[in-house]
C-alpha cells in the first residue's frame, strides 16, 4: 500500500511492512530495532553467507552487541531472503543501507546504490506509492542522479508507483549510548508532507529527536559535513601531536592545560581514523568539489593528515627500535588490536593494516593479535596469532586499538617475556606513569622519543 492518508495510523498500529537492504553493521540494527518496536521485516541481503548465518540465528556482524538478538526465522514478523521478488511487492517502505566505498581514485562507488535501486524498482506495483529511502552517506544530489533515471528504465512514476527519500544513518557500532534507537535522525523528501509522516516512523525506532530538515540534498549534505567536522578535528590534533613532541613537549599535556577553558572541544590523538564514514565521506565532497571546478581545501589537508598517521607512527617505531637493537634485521613487534575502534570487530579502513604495511616495507616482521578476529577471518597475507602470551622474541609492542581487554591487561606479566620492555601506545589510553614504574619503556603518539 505504500504511503497514503492512513500511513499515520498504520505507524501508530504498527501495520506498516518495512523492507531493509543491506543487513550489515547499518542495517541489521535497523531490522533488529523495528522488529522489535512491532513492526513486520523483511531482510534483504544478496550475501549467501550473511543470509545462512541470520537463518541460523547467527550474527554475521563483528558487532557483538548483536550476539544473541536474532529472531528465530520461524517468526512471522521477521523474514530473510536474497530475493527481492519475493520481499519488495510485500513491503510498505524499503530502506536501503547498502555500502558506498571509495574507488581507487577515491571517488564514490555508487554501484551498491545503483543495482540495489534498480533491484528495487523492478519490483515496485504500479499505483503503490512504495517509499523507498536511501540511508547510505551519498554526495549531495546522488540520490536523484542515481535512481531517477532506473525509475523512469522501469517505467515507473514518482508520486504515484513509488516515492523517495533520505535518511542518513546514524549507527556507531559498539556505542550502547549512541546507537539505532536512541540517537538523532533527520529526513529529507521534496514532499513536505510524506517527510513529516516520515517523522513518526523514524520517531517508532529511536527515542531521539528525528526532525524533517527539507529536500533530499539538504539531508545528504549534513551527513557528509557531520563526518568532515569530525576528521578536520581529529587531523588538527594529529598534526600537533606531530609537531609538540619535536618542541619536547607531550600533546597530552597540552590538552589537559587547554581542556580548562569552558569552550575547548578535546580530541585524542591516534595513528589514524578507521571505520567506513570518516575515512571515506570526506572524499565525496571533495570529488564533487573537484567536478564543479571548486577546492575543498581544509576538506583535503585533513583527509592528508589522517592518512599520513600510520607512516608517521612507523617512522617514530623504526627510530626506537634501530636504537634499541644493535641486530638490525631481526626486528619482530607485535600490533594489539586490528579493529578501526575499541571492543568491536570491525576492521574497515583500519589504521592497524596500514601501519602493518608500512613496517613490512621497512623488513620488520610484524604479528597481530585482536581477540575480535581470528585467524580464518584475515587474508593469508598478515601474520595474526591467537594467543596473546606468544610474546617470545618480540622487540616491541604496539597498541593500536584501545580494546578493554588490551586495557585491562596485567603488563607487569609480560616483561620477563619481552625482549626489551618496549611499548608503544598508538591510542593514548594507556596509564603511562603506571607503566613506567613497572618497568615499561613507554612511547606513545604526541609524546616526545625516548629513547634510553
Amino acid at each position: 500500500m505504500g504511503w497514503d492518508e492512513s500511513f499515520l495510523s498504520r505507524v501508530d498500529s504498527k501495520s506498516l511492512v518495512i523492507g531493509i537492504v543491506g543487513l550489515g553493521y547499518v542495517g541489521l540494527p535497523t531490522a533488529l530495532s523495528f522488529h522489535q518496536a512491532g513492526f513486520k521485516i523483511w531482510g534483504i541481503d544478496i550475501s549467501t553467507r550473511v543470509i545462512d548465518d541470520l537463518n541460523n540465528e547467527i550474527n554475521p556482524t563483528g558487532d557483538p552487541s548483536l550476539n544473541g538478538t536474532i529472531p528465530n526465522p520461524n517468526n512471522e514478523m521477521w523474514n530473510i531472503t536474497s530475493s527481492f521478488s519475493d520481499s519488495i511487492p510485500n513491503c510498505d517502505v524499503v530502506l536501503v543501507t547498502v555500502p558506498t566505498p571509495v574507488n581507487d581514485n577515491k571517488s564514490m562507488d555508487s554501484s551498491h546504490v545503483h543495482d540495489s535501486g534498480n533491484s528495487i524498482f523492478d519490483n515496485i506495483k504500479s499505483n503503490s506509492k512504495t517509499i523507498v529511502i536511501l540511508e547510505s552517506t551519498v554526495y549531495p544530489g546522488s540520490t536523484n542522479e542515481i535512481w531517477k533515471p532506473l525509475i523512469r528504465k522501469n517505467n515507473l512514476i514518482l508520486g504515484k508507483d513509488l516515492i523517495i527519500a533520505y535518511c542518513p544513518e546514524r549507527h556507531n557500532p559498539g556505542d550502547k549510548e549512541n546507537n539505532i534507537t536512541s540517537v538523532a535522525r533527520v529526513i529529507g523528501c521534496d514532499n513536505e508532507q510524506i517527510g513529516n509522516d516520515l517523522v513518526s516512523l523514524y520517531s517508532e525506532l529511536t527515542s531521539g529527536l528525528v526532525k524533517f530538515v527539507g529536500t533530499v540534498e539538504v539531508a545528504e549534505s549534513a551527513k557528509l559535513v557531520e563526518n568532515i567536522q569530525r576528521d578536520i578535528n581529529i587531523a588538527l590534533v594529529n598534526e600537533l601531536a606531530t609537531i609538540f613532541p619535536h618542541m619536547g613537549v607531550d600533546i597530552e599535556d597540552v590538552l589537559d592545560a587547554a581542556s580548562t577553558k569552558w569552550n575547548f572541544h578535546r580530541y585524542k590523538p591516534g595513528l589514524g581514523v578507521g571505520g567506513h564514514c570518516i575515512p571515506v565521506d570526506p572524499y565525496f565532497i571533495i570529488d564533487k568539489a573537484k567536478f564543479k571546478g571548486i577546492s575543498a581545501n581544509l576538506v583535503t589537508s585533513a583527509r592528508n593528515i589522517n592518512e599520513m598517521m600510520p607512516d608517521v607512527v612507523s617512522r617514530d617505531i623504526i627510530k626506537i627500535l634501530n636504537h634499541h637493537y644493535k641486530d638490525k634485521q631481526n626486528f619482530r613487534v607485535l600490533i594489539l588490536g586490528w579493529s578501526y575502534k575499541a571492543d568491536i570487530g570491525d576492521s574497515r579502513e583500519s589504521p592497524s593494516m596500514h601501519l602493518y604495511h608500512h613496517l613490512k616495507e621497512n623488513n620488520i616482521s610484524v604479528s597481530c593479535y585482536d581477540p575480535y578476529f581470528s585467524k580464518n577471518r584475515l587474508s593469508d597475507n598478515y601474520n595474526f596469532i591467537d594467543n596473546i602470551d606468544d610474546l617470545s622474541n618480540v622487540s616491541m609492542i604496539i597498541l593500536a586499538t584501545a580494546h578493554s581487554k588490551f586495557l585491562n591487561l596485567e603488563w607487569h606479566n609480560y616483561l620477563k617475556i619481552m625482549d626489551k620492555p618496549l611499548i608503544y601506545d598508538g591510542r593514548r589510553c594507556l596509564n603511562i606513569t603506571e607503566m613506567e614504574a613497572s618497568g615499561w619503556l613507554v612511547n606513545a603518539i604526541g609524546k616526545p622519543v625516548i629513547l634510553s
